[in-house]
């Protein structure tokens, strides 16, 4: 279960980092999902459930702080 889980969270990842035109925003919620999901799994009673509560988490921050650059530029 965990390699199909990494599997398809580099998968995902790598579709939307290399989508035209992609925003930070896009980007980091990628990259804060995909953190997160590892992070939450490898934690605690390493649960599916915990993976998913991470990956929600990360893909939040990750977007939010994706939106501040985009601000910025």
């Amino acid at each position: 279960m965990k390699k199909q889980f990494i599997l398809a969270g580099l998968l995902v990842s790598s579709l939307t980092l290399t989508g035209c035109g992609s925003s930070s925003a896009a980007k980091g919620a990628a990259i804060g999902a995909v953190a997160g999901g590892i992070a939450g799994k490898s934690t605690g009673d390493h649960s599916d459930r915990r993976a998913a509560k991470g990956a929600i988490l990360g893909a939040a921050a990750g977007a939010i702080i994706g939106n501040e650059q985009d601000k910025r530029r």
